[in-house]
């Protein structure tokens, strides 16, 4: 398990010290974050509170429910390398890869192979791998490449990010409670990120709670 967290406690014009203490109340009160409505939104991140569990996953545009079913190979490969190169891809990128995934030129109508697909969402395609990429350079605070240890856990809410290179374990972030999403809405806007956190429920739909 590689694992490393953000602390999101820090100065800035939303997230302040009157902020945390705002934050902590209404988490009490409420049971709901305290979520500062964002004025321009491109992206949004979904939390979810896995059962049994005080630490909400987050998703980014997506549930982390739905896996779409596996595309062509011919479609997987344009796509790889489209996200690799940042253009469009050339046909000798395609082959490259190709022969790189052992694809015969007859084969490449047919499905990927799950486990390639699967490995795929878990790195690079799923809402909760794409959360991951998308938060992972974001500055939270002077900790945020720090090594995780569970042995030296502090109290201070914080975002954690974790990944295995099993199969079916996805890159994931999760926040250490419901006041570090408050706070990490606060940091977004602070650093003019045009993103919103919203809750997500387990049926793929969204519910807007505790904006102000």
């Amino acid at each position: 398990m590689l694992s490393r967290r953000g602390f999101l406690i820090g100065a800035g014009v939303v997230l302040t010290t009157a902020f945390v203490k705002d934050a902590r109340e209404f988490v009490h009160a409420t049971g709901e974050p305290l979520l500062v409505k964002q004025s321009e939104v491109r992206h949004t991140l979904y939390w979810y509170l896995p059962k049994g569990s005080n630490a909400p996953l987050l998703c980014l545009d997506g549930s982390p429910f739905i896996m779409p079913p596996p595309p062509t190979w011919r479609e997987f490969l344009r796509g790889l390398c489209t996200r690799l190169y940042g253009r469009q891809p050339r046909p000798e990128d395609v082959d490259a890869w190709r022969r790189h995934y052992d694809v015969e030129p007859n084969q490449l109508e047919l499905p990927v192979d799950p486990g390639v697909w699967q490995r795929e969402q878990d790195l690079m395609l799923s809402p909760q791998a794409r959360a991951y990429s998308l938060l992972q350079g974001i500055h939270f605070g002077p900790d945020l490449d720090r090594s995780y240890h569970p042995s030296s856990v502090h109290q201070r809410p914080h975002v954690e990010f974790r990944w295995t290179s099993g199969i079916g374990v996805p890159r994931s972030v999760i926040a250490s409670d419901l006041v570090a999403l408050s706070l990490l809405q606060a940091r977004l806007i602070d650093l003019g990120k045009p993103i919103k956190i919203l809750k997500g429920d387990w049926c793929g739909e969204t519910v807007g709670r505790g904006e102000r």
